[in-house]
């Protein structure tokens, strides 16, 4: 049987990541938001929850209720991917500066019924397909610790963490990704560092096989690949 998966231009051959069958690729639009609601509480509630705070846990919750999430990342290019029908996770991305350098990826959550099916690895990848087409040379991500494996496997490396990466109230911590293309990298000048004090990650964060999520910020990633 062959894939059914789209993503708009993009090709699923451009994305170097293995498609599921029926699988679909899709944006996000105004009737999929009580369903992308769905996807992000209980990737946070199953992976995330049993490793945060309750303080964490019930200000992710009321945030996740109020038009301000949504609007964030209606905001973003959010696309959803289906599997026969139903909604199993959501990845996007927006510009970060008006000089088109920096992309950062928005809202990637995978449901946890559908992890370890390589959905993450395809929805991450698909954003990032579409920001480059925009012109985008370095993406971005913020992501907590149990995220960052997930994240180096893709290409990404640990830029910084400190106080001011994250408006989120709560009390995770969070890292912020990066992945380049090669003419960025050759380019990125030692000003272009924030000013922001680097963490250590401990050995235990870094293990792999370890379910990957972002902290609840206003700039989310849940996804369990």
């Amino acid at each position: 049987m062959s894939s059914r998966a789209s993503a708009d231009d993009v090709e699923p051959s451009e994305l170097g990541t293995h498609v599921p069958e029926l699988l679909q690729l899709r944006p996000i639009d105004i009737d999929h938001w009580s369903d992308v609601r769905y996807v992000h509480a209980t990737s946070f509630r199953t992976i995330i929850g049993p490793r945060a705070s309750q303080q964490s846990v019930d200000e992710f919750m009321r945030c996740l209720a109020t038009p301000e999430y949504v609007d964030q990342l209606a905001s973003a290019d959010l696309f959803g991917a289906w599997l026969d029908g139903q909604l199993a996770g959501t990845a996007g991305w927006r510009p970060m500066d008006n000089r088109g350098r920096v992309a950062r990826i928005e809202g990637l959550f995978v449901q946890p019924l559908f992890a370890f099916m390589g959905l993450g690895s395809l929805l991450l990848a698909n954003a990032e397909v579409r920001a480059r087409r925009a012109g985008y040379a370095t993406i971005t991500a913020l992501a907590s610790s149990v995220s960052v494996p997930f994240f180096m496997r893709s290409g990404y490396d640990v830029y910084a963490q400190g106080p001011g990466v994250s408006d989120f109230a709560g009390d995770l911590p969070v890292f912020v990704m990066r992945k380049q293309d090669a003419a960025a990298r050759a380019t990125t000048q030692t000003s272009d560092v924030p000013k922001l004090v680097l963490a250590a990650i401990t050995e235990e964060e870094l293990l792999p096989g370890m379910m990957h999520h972002e902290a609840p910020v206003s700039r989310r990633i849940f996804v369990e690949d």
